[in-house]
């Protein structure tokens, strides 16, 4: 089977069913393709590479990809599969949801703050990973990916640089390689533009007469000097503000001593169109509107002060403590609309009436009448009671508030639901588009979590996960059953206050009602007393094995009163 022969619904290996061709990427030996497809067995979405099995590129590709599996920074794609199969070499990796830089740098430069922040993060990421005899070789603006939640993910760990046209690398020093992608990268978040030409949908970056590369405060007003000047320090060979940062280990510790080591999670702004697709090795970039990084960015000879966007203001850029740190936007979870409550009544306004002392005596003098005329009513009564009727006569009839309210255990409808994953350690979402399956009637189907490696409790990343329910409106829930993935799972359940408008935003904000330890398949949890709430939270801090990873799921879930 040759690359072009993989159409969608051909399933490769058994397992992995192709769904949508991504991108192609030419070569010396034919074009590799990359292909969103489902992982059958697990259900999930997952990213192919896919090219012909003689192609010279194909052992290199999988050497590579069995190297970058070893990877321990979560910063990095994980590797899930590669080997040859029926004519073709593939690569499977897990997929997210977010954007590639290339695509936010699309509208604008960051914010100076914001991208320090991210470059920090895949700097001190690869770092980690030249500690384990690992490089990347290959960084550009598709390299990195931004979750939805703000979390930075890099593409291509030591495959990228595999599936070059060269079908290998060509670096002598992959750590000075990867410095040097990093400068890139800090440059065009600052700019919006690439220190070497055209690529990935940015515009060359602006030189001067002489052909030497303009620094970033020479192409966008308001780049501080410490980020200026830690580009320079990558990029050129002898820089005027420093030694060479060479490694990058240098570059992470530099770029902490500038904007900190706040994660970048949170601080970038969520997507405007959450159609765009992350995974694309090349993305298409719809044509930006003009803006300042488009005009001219020299008069005579000389560079002139631009200002754009996503600028971050006119303030001394030559002064450290002058750098503000940009306001971050957190980015919120697309949540149902909770509904709006019933509407109170209220009383009328009082009108001016007459002194209280007079309704004060009509009031006793009325409690004094109808105190004789009931003690006359029962003497009357008495001494004419009929006989008393058999039990058998009398039905006694409850009282209506009792035959209204719903019997204890009265399964209580759920209005929507969706994946929990908040911070820290997350990507913001655990298959969101199978939530319905734990909700819907057939036990069949399930919700997973992700699968994680090394240890039950979410491989140490986070300290759990799960799916909130929403009841429809506030409701007295006295047990929960749940059908579940696996044996050995331990959740918790907890609940919103009752007067929450939304599900709440942090795990701390939702308080435990009750917890198991060790969960089997099936398991009913009845609370001491019943609790009331609209929103419901299914909380998993410890996972089932599965195979040589740990992962979590619901089949089915009952809420009753």
């Amino acid at each position: 089977m040759h690359p072009t022969d993989v159409d969608p619904g051909v399933t490769l290996a058994g397992r992995y069913r192709v769904a949508e061709l991504l991108a192609e990427t030419p070569g010396d030996g034919g074009v590799a393709q990359t292909w969103r497809a489902v992982d059958e067995v697990l259900s999930r979405s997952v990213v192919v590479y896919v090219l012909a099995a003689d192609d010279p590129r194909a052992d290199a590709l999988l050497e590579a990809s069995r190297r970058a599996a070893t990877a321990t920074d979560v910063r990095f794609l994980r590797v899930l599969d590669a080997l040859r199969d029926d004519g073709v070499a593939y690569v499977v990796r897990e997929w997210v949801a977010g954007r590639s830089l290339a695509t936010v740098l699309a509208d604008g430069p960051l914010p100076p703050h914001q991208a320090g922040l991210l470059v920090r993060e895949v700097a001190e990421a690869l770092a980690n990973a030249h500690d384990q005899g690992l490089a990347h070789e290959r960084l550009d603006p598709d390299s990195v990916l931004i979750t939805d939640s703000g979390a930075v993910k890099i593409v291509g760990l030591a495959t990228q640089a595999a599936l070059d046209a060269s079908g290998g690398t060509s670096q002598t020093d992959p750590a000075r390689a990867d410095a040097i992608g990093l400068g890139r990268l800090l440059y065009a978040a600052l700019t919006a533009r690439w220190p070497t030409g055209p690529l990935c949908g940015l515009d060359a970056a602006p030189r001067a007469a002489d052909g030497s590369l303009l620094l970033p405060r020479q192409v966008r007003a308001g780049v501080p000097r410490p980020l200026d000047e830690i580009t320079e320090r990558i990029l050129l060979d002898q820089p005027r503000s420093g030694d060479p940062l060479t490694a990058p280990r240098e570059i992470a510790m530099a770029l902490t001593e500038v904007v900190g080591s706040t994660p970048l999670e949170g601080v970038l702004p969520p997507p405007a169109d959450p159609s765009l697709d992350p995974t694309i090795a090349a993305p298409p970039v719809a044509p930006r509107p003009p803006s300042y990084a488009d005009q001219p960015t020299q008069v005579g000879g000389r560079p002139v002060d631009v200002g754009g966007p996503n600028g971050a203001g006119r303030w001394n850029s030559d002064q450290v403590s002058d750098y503000p740190a940009a306001q971050p936007t957190v980015p919120v979870r697309s949540y149902p609309p909770p509904r709006p409550p019933a509407a109170r009544p209220y009383p009328p306004a009082r009108r001016r009436g007459p002194r209280w002392s007079h309704i004060a005596g009509v009031l006793v003098g009325l409690v004094l009448l109808c105190g004789v005329g009931l003690f006359a009513w029962q003497l009357m009564s008495q001494a004419f009671r009929p006989p008393q009727s058999t039990p058998s006569s009398s039905a006694s009839a409850e009282p209506s508030a009792t035959r209204d309210a719903a019997e204890p255990g009265t399964p209580i409808e759920i209005a929507a639901a969706r994946d929990y994953d908040p911070s820290p350690g997350s990507d913001g979402e655990e298959h969101p588009e199978d939530v319905d399956k734990a909700y819907d009637g057939d036990p069949s189907t399930v919700w997973t979590t992700m699968s994680y490696r090394g240890d039950p409790r979410l491989g140490r990343l986070k300290p759990g996960v799960g799916i909130w329910f929403d009841l429809g409106s506030v409701q007295s829930v006295g047990s929960v059953e749940l059908q579940l993935l696996g044996n050995g799972t331990d959740l918790e359940i907890r609940v919103a206050p009752d007067d929450a408008v939304g599900p709440p935003a942090t795990a701390d904000e939702w308080r435990t009602v009750e917890s198991v330890t060790g969960a089997g398949s099936e398991v009913t949890i009845e609370f001491d007393k019943p609790v009331r709430t609209r929103y419901l939270l299914v909380w998993m801090t410890k996972l089932p094995p599965e195979g040589s990873e740990y992962r979590g799921g619901v089949a089915e879930i009952v809420v009753r009163q």
